[in-house]
């Protein structure tokens, strides 16, 4: 009787995805991390979606071109930025240590002129020399500069010296007030360092200022002071204090306008 032709072995059906079973290696677990010792800071941690750096990068060619701040014109340039930063900062921390102050206190009053004008440099409208009024009130003017035109000069021989003039008005009251007290300040250097107290025997000196108040149609005289003979010697008239003005006259009368 004859046998039947032995099948071939037929194949173990595959899984799906048609990969053969497999036991899958076993990765040992994880020893967990030592305990941190108390006191020791947190180790940071990587952020959420840090990559390290490629490690496969090689070397730099050799002969390859350098960085631009190793070239010669890179250089240059550093140094030349490192230059001009310093030329514009060092100034602002360093500038005005040994300067003496400025004798001018606020834009609104102006450089001061010369003091006194050189003997025989001018003369009068008619061709005479002119006269010590005359040169006192140029003198007293280039002095005063933008902070008031003086109207009249009167200086007699032996006599007290009067000098009017007009304040000027600022932006403010404040600043006009300003303006009357750097007037002051100024009209009596003018004086001090004349040929009328060069002398020795410093006349007495009043001052009439005058200022057009809202309202008036003229400039009326808001302040009127006299120096004494000894405080024209005498007095410091730095334009620097001018705040105390009114308070270096021996007699003043100031109008409320001006009283603050």
């Amino acid at each position: 009787m004859e046998q039947p032709p032995q099948q071939p072995p037929q194949p173990e059906p595959q899984p799906w995805g048609g990969q053969p079973w497999t036991r899958q290696p076993q990765t040992p677990p994880a020893e967990p991390e030592p305990p941190r010792p108390w006191g020791e800071a947190a180790r940071p941690r990587e952020p959420w979606g840090y990559r390290p750096p490629p490690s496969g990068e090689g070397p730099r060619p050799p002969g390859g071109p350098s960085p631009w701040y190793r070239h010669p014109v890179g250089i240059l340039l550093i140094v030349a930025a490192v230059v001009i930063v310093l030329a514009v900062i060092v100034p602002a921390f360093t500038g005005g240590g040994s300067e003496p102050a400025p004798t001018v206190t606020t834009g609104a009053f102006g450089a001061p002129g010369t003091t006194a004008p050189p003997a025989g440099g001018t003369t009068s409208s008619a061709g005479q020399p002119p006269s010590a009024a005359e040169q006192l009130g140029q003198a007293v003017q280039d002095e005063l500069g933008q902070a008031g035109e003086v109207t009249s000069v009167t200086a007699p021989s032996g006599g007290p010296v009067t000098v009017t003039w007009d304040i000027r008005r600022a932006g403010s009251s404040g600043l006009t007030e300003n303006n009357a007290r750097f007037g002051v300040m100024r009209i009596m250097r003018a004086i001090q360092e004349s040929q009328l107290v060069a002398g020795g025997d410093a006349p007495t000196v009043r001052l009439v200022g005058r200022y057009q108040l809202a309202g008036s149609a003229d400039p009326i005289s808001v302040v009127r002071l006299r120096f004494d003979s000894s405080t024209v010697e005498r007095g410091n008239f730095d334009d620097r204090d001018y705040l105390k003005a009114f308070d270096l006259a021996d007699a003043a009368v100031i109008h409320p306008a001006f009283r603050g």
